[in-house]
């Protein structure tokens, strides 16, 4: 299959039958093609645009990509949800979302209180620092404290929005943007170049925001706020749902203390989220109780012969440069390895 053709007019259809309509999707299922999708519908509607390639390589300009539903660089663990995106629109590091690390989405009410700004940021600093990637909305808040602490300890995020990538990247976020970008992060859309941002958009959004993440903490949610849309499909979806307690008097907080009720983790501390996924940051006691997967192992014996570089560690294990670098960062997480001047040693 020629991808590029398939994406040329994935894009053409996006821009002309707005996400998520069923009926794309069935059709793509039967005809299992974009441009067979393309031409069965222009047999039947009048489409705007007649020019496949030109319309694609406005996407070059941004340096944006499209990752379609079956390709491999599309996120796994949308293709097992009920409505997958036909395809996105990626800018960045595209290999984050095949990373093998933890993935939590923060998210909130854009009004929020200057308690929940803070407990975002600070949540944000400290799963980011060990390593977890943040997902979250970009939108003003919650969301925007999130990649913004998330940044500050030069961490990965994931920005899923609910407008054209382009729209954003000539607002007043711009500058946020271009800090998750320069960190290896990612923006994520839906919707093709130049769609403007809709009510109905956000929804959908939030199924994408829950669908690539391993759980989701919510930090501040009054009855009416779209992060319990993103708890709903989380629970669909049977991610972990963490919520963040506050004043009961205040009304910002009336739906996360209703997911409390229902059952989801209340939440204090980033070891509350950690120990559900097995993680152990007992900083005290790591060294004498730290769990080593065996690629851990065998990356500790080699080093234990003398300071290595990544690149030898990659020569002896046969392991790749990417994937050696997630392990590394996991065992300086755990207390086992620091690294000077470019080569990696065993703590004593």
């Amino acid at each position: 299959m020629d991808w590029t053709i398939e994406k040329i007019y994935f894009n053409l259809i996006n821009k002309n039958f707005k996400p998520y309509q069923s009926s794309i999707f069935k059709l793509y299922q039967k005809l299992g093609s974009f441009e067979k999708v393309y031409k069965d519908l222009t047999n039947k509607n009048s489409l705007e645009f007649n020019d496949p390639e030109k319309e694609y390589k406005k996407l070059e300009k941004f340096g944006i990509e499209i990752a379609i539903l079956n390709e491999e660089v599309y996120p796994y663990k949308l293709k097992s949800i009920d409505e997958p995106p036909l395809g996105l629109y990626l800018l960045g590091n595209k290999s984050l979302l095949k990373e093998e690390t933890l993935f939590i989405a923060i998210v909130g009410t854009r009004k929020a209180t200057s308690y929940g700004l803070n407990t975002s940021r600070k949540f944000a600093k400290e799963l980011a620092s060990l390593g977890t990637v943040i997902v979250s909305g970009l939108a003003y808040g919650i969301d925007e404290e999130a990649h913004k602490g998330t940044v500050e300890v030069n961490g990965k995020t994931i920005a899923v929005l609910g407008e054209g990538i382009d729209l954003v990247l000539n607002s007043n976020k711009k500058y946020l943007i271009e800090k998750i970008l320069e960190n290896d992060g990612l923006i994520i859309s839906e919707y093709s170049l130049e769609t403007p941002a809709m009510p109905y958009h956000f929804p959908l959004r939030n199924r994408i925001i829950a669908g690539i993440s391993d759980g989701i903490l919510v930090v501040e949610a009054p009855i009416d706020s779209g992060a319990l849309i993103t708890a709903n499909y989380g629970l669909k979806y049977g991610r972990e749902i963490f919520v963040i307690p506050g004043e009961i008097t205040n009304k910002n907080f009336i739906g996360s203390h209703n997911l409390i009720k229902q059952g989801a983790r209340l939440t204090t501390d980033i070891e509350d989220i950690l120990t559900e996924f097995g993680l152990d940051l007992n900083y005290k006691e790591k060294l004498k109780k730290v769990k080593l997967s065996p690629k851990e192992e065998l990356i500790c014996e080699i080093i234990e012969k003398g300071y290595k570089t990544i690149e030898e560690i990659s020569k002896e294990t046969n392991l790749a440069i990417q994937e050696i670098l997630i392990i590394l960062t996991h065992m300086e997480i755990k207390g086992i390895i620091k690294n000077k001047e470019g080569k990696f040693y065993l703590i004593q």
